[in-house]
Parts: structure tokens; sequence; C-alpha cells
């Protein structure tokens, strides 16, 4: 049984639907459909974002989890389309998630993924004029809402 069959199984516990946790995950319904239909792996951003909705273990329904030590790295990190490979090798990636993505999650929990996730997914929906405008309120915010210690503890993070 691969993660599509799991996947059904949580949601038939539950009395929920693929359309209901479509709406609460923000994940596209189709792509969900298509992943229960097929019983097909899930990928490890929407399965954290699956897995806080459900309030489950992410292991229970992702068989691609990076951080589980079961996965074969071209399972988790597949090669990406010519269009993206100089940008997002997989040794790039790799690299982004052992010293940025990792460290993160061990800092502020796991359970903040999906909402950066979220953040990161609306902020390339902008235009340029908006991404300008969302950079510079943060930028703001942080002249008066920087938590020191948090602030000290990102510095640590390699690369920041």
């Amino acid at each position: 049984m691969a993660d599509g069959q799991k996947l059904k199984s949580i949601l038939d516990e539950r009395s929920m639907s693929v359309r209901e946790l479509a709406r609460r995950t923000g994940i596209n319904r189709t792509t969900l459909y298509y992943i229960v239909k097929n019983d097909t792996n899930i990928r490890y951003d929407f399965a954290l974002r699956i897995a806080n909705e459900l309030k489950i273990d992410v292991d229970e329904i992702c068989s691609n989890n990076p951080f589980s030590k079961k996965s074969d790295d071209d399972e988790v990190f597949p090669p990406m389309p010519d269009e993206f490979g100089a940008l997002l090798d997989a040794n790039r990636v790799k690299r982004y998630m052992k010293y940025t993505l990792s460290p993160l999650m061990g800092m502020f929990g796991i359970e903040v993924m999906p909402d950066v996730d979220h953040l990161l997914t609306n902020f390339y929906k902008l235009d340029d004029a908006g991404r300008r405008d969302v950079v510079n309120m943060i930028n703001a915010l942080l002249i008066n809402h920087t938590d020191p210690v948090r602030a000290e503890n990102v510095k640590k993070i390699k690369g920041w």
C-alpha cells in the first residue's frame, strides 16, 4: 500500500472527504484525488501540510520523508526539469534541507512548516511590486518586533 491508500484509509476513518482535506490544506483537490486514486507517494511538503491538519505523524502518510532516513535520495530529491536544473539541482536542494530547513524546523517546530510553505507559495504569486511591498513590510516589522533570542538562533544557521 502506497501513500495514497494510507491517506484514503485515514480520511475514511475520520469521515473526511478529499475535497474537505484540499480546502483545509490548500492543496489542489485534483492533486489529492490523483494521489488517492493512483495510490502514489505524497511529496514531503504536501504530506507535512496534511499531517499537520490531520494531527498525525507525517511518517503515517509519507514514505519519502527526508528526515526518517528510510528514503532513497532520488525519491526525496527527484531530478529537476531542465529549465530548473541549474537553479535547483539535487545537491542544492539537499544542502538547503540539511543546513537551512532542518535547523529551522528543529528550532521552531515542524508544525510551522506548512505556514512557511503557504507564505512562500503566496509570495511567488505576487507581482514584483507586491513582493517588494512584502519585503519592505517585513523589514519595517523587524525594527520593532524582532525577538532577540530567535534572531540570535537564526544567525547560527549555516549561511544566514
